[in-house]
């Protein structure tokens, strides 16, 4: 286990990420190595932030506690209030954007749905971290709401649209959100940890409360408890994680997807290309794989 001593202050730092693997980071390591080490370095950081997340962090604040719905709203406040300037009156708020009118109505769909709400009242702790290993590295994760009595794991979800189908181009099926997203390699990473930390044989239950984007919002409760897709996510991220673990030490270097904000920014023509290899079968192509190079430094010695 790291020594790193994770606190509330530095929980999301890049300190943090370097000593401690998260899911967030695992997922953004399968997108783009090359963005990942960039950022671990300290020598990038996204410049966009997607609305989809942004809008997310408003929803799990205010089911985090008032204070921290408070807060974020404060500190986003031009994000998130529109106002008005007059000679007579000054400065005053007359709404919230239209996002965020939505976001009021999905939180008053979870408060009022008798399931939801009976769900969101059991005894716990919000933001509840733990760590743990997986794969022989340690890991950090935050749990939107833990109640250890029953051994229950609550995460809260917005999306588009719940039913909504997406392609995957490796199966070449259709999936729901839940897989689209991770959520399942989520739920895994969870549940061994909370079965490490209280030291228990079987896993906890996993629960995603689900509210849509639309008008009116569609809303589910979620078990996402699958025995053997969890096994077989962990499996999967034990195979890869020697890799990222060389990424990180400098002993590889990192991929580049060449279509992420951080691949674009940082792109360099070096040979003309055939037309042809913008499909995605030549995507692979030795010729059209391009890695950042580091000189074997790790990124610990960037602390």
């Amino acid at each position: 286990m790291s020594r790193f001593q994770l606190t509330d202050d530095n929980y999301y730092s890049r300190e943090a990420d370097i000593h401690y693997m998260s899911c967030s980071q695992y997922q953004a390591f399968q997108k783009c190595e090359a963005a990942e080490i960039a950022k671990l370095r300290g020598i990038w950081e996204p410049e966009l932030q997607s609305d989809a997340l942004f809008q997310g962090q408003y929803f799990h604040a205010y089911f985090e506690s008032p204070e921290a719905f408070e807060t974020f709203c404060n500190e986003n406040f031009d994000k998130i209030y529109k106002t008005k300037t007059t000679k007579s009156r000054g400065t005053e708020v007359i709404g919230k954007y239209a996002p965020f009118e939505k976001l009021d109505e999905m939180i008053q769909e979870v408060l009022n749905d008798p399931l939801m709400s009976q769900i969101i009242s059991w005894p716990g702790e919000n933001e509840k971290p733990m760590i743990g290993e997986v794969g022989g590295i340690a890991w950090r994760m935050k749990m939107d709401k833990y109640c250890p009595s029953g051994r229950r794991i609550i995460d809260y979800k917005t999306s588009a649209n719940l039913r909504e189908l997406f392609y995957n181009p490796i199966t070449k099926t259709r999936q729901t959100f839940v897989e689209e997203f991770g959520y399942l390699m989520r739920a895994a990473v969870y549940g061994e940890i909370e079965r490490q930390n209280v030291g228990a044989d079987n896993f906890p239950t996993f629960i995603i409360l689900g509210v849509s984007k639309q008008t009116p919002p569609d809303k589910e409760v979620f078990l996402l408890n699958d025995e053997a897709r969890w096994n077989l996510e962990l499996e999967n991220i034990k195979t890869r994680i020697p890799h990222i673990q060389r990424l990180k030490n400098g002993e590889e270097n990192p991929r580049r997807c060449g279509e992420c904000e951080y691949c674009r920014r940082t792109k360099k023509l070096h040979r003309f290309k055939m037309y042809t290899d913008l499909m995605t079968e030549f995507r692979n192509d030795p010729d059209n794989v391009e890695y950042d190079d580091y000189g074997g430094t790790s990124v610990f010695d960037t602390l």
